[in-house]
């Protein structure tokens, strides 16, 4: 199976390839580091913050963008 963002293989139970999968991973806690510093952030403002931020890397905001899809239904 292919990673549902690129052409690797996909990592063990996972939809994604490893690196997409950890990015997921790191993506998905920060949340709950977000959420006590900016008070209430809602999950789909956060991935909008991970996606427009300079410092996140390439496959953290292909993760977000997927995620933000699936959160829309």
């Amino acid at each position: 199976m292919k990673c549902l963002l690129c052409s690797r293989g996909c990592a063990p139970s996972s939809d994604l390839c490893r690196y997409h999968a950890a990015a997921r991973k790191n993506v998905e806690s920060g949340y709950s580091i977000w959420k006590e510093a900016y008070g209430e952030i809602t999950w789909k403002e956060y991935l909008r913050k991970v996606r427009a931020n300079r410092e996140t890397g390439v496959w953290a905001k292909e993760v977000a963008a997927l995620l933000a899809r699936q959160a829309q239904g």
